[in-house]
């Protein structure tokens, strides 16, 4: 019985999730309006946590401004959930609309130059439409992420990334799936979400983001040395409402020429100068800076 329950229960979520996906851009602009004034303003989820790192982050800005900043971050984070949506269940043509590469032609030029690529991400803006990139490259992209608990959500969201041709992989095996690729002699170009907090005891490596001292994760980076990856960042712009803009930066033609942290270090200041530009893209609602406690000061913070 507990089968069957849990069956219906995911095939009407399935069923709801489809419904929204397909709905015109204008209703779904104002379903996100609404999602995020019920969670900012109503029931205040992490409101605590968001109004703390903007301060932190933001201390010459006023209160009335900062607040401004957590309403848009609200909005920008539905904005990216119901893009998921779209992505999944919209038709090819929409989804094709909402997403333009400036200049592709970096990624076809590492190509024609036998370079495997990888390319990072911050929790900015959305990055969800990376996955269209992959009928206009030579390289199979390759989509590293966390699994999460809800299985049928999780569900939407990997097919949602592989719809395109996008091949799905744990993060904690993308390296071994990297390493068959390039056995076989193919090339890849791999999306990681960098900007994660490391646990507790793992925050050995540390930057300075928005002037506060920030634990960092050097596993994009040492995959890319160990792949001799060129690496680039993924800028994003909003023209207007869950339509994006995505243009590629270059942080390294081959990573494993690089000093140590050097790599880390130019994609974390591409993404203060984006979060400078547009705060309210980030996500605020993470706790980025719950082990600042460990910090000693003995590394030099740049």
């Amino acid at each position: 019985m507990k089968r069957f329950l849990a069956a219906i229960g995911s095939f009407l979520l399935r069923a709801l999730l489809r419904c929204v996906g397909v709905l015109p851009r204008g209703c779904l602009c104002a379903l996100s309006n609404a999602l995020a004034f019920l969670a900012g303003s109503v029931v205040g989820y992490r409101r605590k946590v968001v109004m703390g790192n903007l301060r932190k982050a933001f201390p010459e800005k006023e209160e009335k401004a900062l607040r401004s900043i957590a309403a848009a971050s609200y909005r920008n984070f539905f904005d990216t959930v119901l893009s998921i949506l779209r992505i999944r269940y919209a038709s090819r043509r929409r989804v094709m609309r909402s997403v333009a590469y400036k200049n592709l032609s970096m990624m076809q030029q590492l190509y024609s130059k036998g370079k495997d690529g990888v390319l990072l991400a911050g929790h900015y803006s959305c990055w969800e439409y990376i996955g269209t990139v992959q009928p206009s490259i030579g390289h199979q992209t390759v989509a590293a992420y966390q699994p999460t608990a809800f299985a049928p959500l999780e569900r939407v969201v990997t097919e949602a990334r592989s719809r395109f041709g996008a091949q799905m992989a744990v993060l904690k095996d993308v390296f071994r799936v990297l390493l068959a690729h390039q056995a076989k002699g193919e090339l890849t170009m791999t999306l990681m979400v960098s900007d994660q907090s490391p646990a507790e005891g793992a925050c050995s490596h540390w930057v300075r983001l928005l002037g506060q001292p920030t634990p960092v994760l050097v596993g994009p980076e040492r995959i890319a040395q160990k792949l001799n990856s060129a690496v680039m960042y993924l800028r994003i712009t909003c023209p207007r409402r869950l339509c994006y803009e995505y243009e590629l930066v270059m942080l390294s033609e081959n990573a494993a020429l690089e000093e140590p942290m050097a790599i880390t270090k130019r994609f974390y200041a591409a993404l203060e100068e984006d979060i400078r530009r547009a705060p309210q893209a980030w996500m605020w609602t993470h706790r980025r800076w719950k082990h600042q406690a460990l910090y000693t000061g003995e590394v030099t913070l740049e």
